[in-house]
């Protein structure tokens, strides 16, 4: 006789499960991490070394659905790479190079732009997809994760008034 079977809902961390097209979200409690580090798991006392990251709560601000997201908030890693030389560096086309280009424009291109730090990062506000986190092994559901191909930075005051004043434009002269 066959076994049951269960389907995983995915949520058997506690952490929300969101998928969110654009949210506003803003990061806290930011901590910046140089070399690997041990972390021990409150569940089961299991120990792991994960690679030099910034840490952080993300909050949702404005999840861009009506608001039944607003104020939810999870955990996010931003990891630096190893390069060849086993030197962990900030690159590029990375979850946390994308994170630096947000929050410091141009930062590749121009070395006088000081380095990242969790300063920079603390309360620091964006426009981002959320999207379920996936165990690479198992794709068993985890919780949310930054889509890091999506971060933008918020609208500046300036963008958000011209656009204002393209919407109040009178088009009662065009043809359509």
């Amino acid at each position: 006789m066959p076994l049951p079977r269960m389907k995983d809902a995915g949520g058997s961390s506690g952490a929300p499960v969101l998928n969110l097209l654009r949210a506003h979200v803003k990061l806290t409690d930011v901590e910046e991490y140089t070399e690997p580090f041990t972390v021990t798991r409150k569940s089961d006392g299991a120990t792991f070394t994960l690679d030099p990251q910034f840490k952080c709560a993300v909050e949702i601000i404005d999840d861009g659905q009506g608001g039944e997201y607003n104020g939810t908030k999870f955990f996010e890693g931003f990891r630096y790479k190893q390069a060849k030389n086993g030197e962990w560096i900030n690159q590029e086309n990375s979850k946390l190079g994308a994170l630096t280009e947000v929050a410091k424009p141009g930062y590749f291109e121009d070395d006088s732009i000081p380095d990242l730090t969790s300063a920079d990062l603390e309360d620091f506000e964006m426009l981002c997809r959320i999207k379920p986190k996936k165990n690479p092994t198992t794709g068993a559901v985890l919780g949310s994760t930054i889509d890091w191909e999506t971060m933008q930075p918020l609208p500046t005051k300036e963008k958000v008034a011209a656009a204002a004043a393209e919407e109040d434009e009178d088009f009662s002269d065009l043809p359509f």
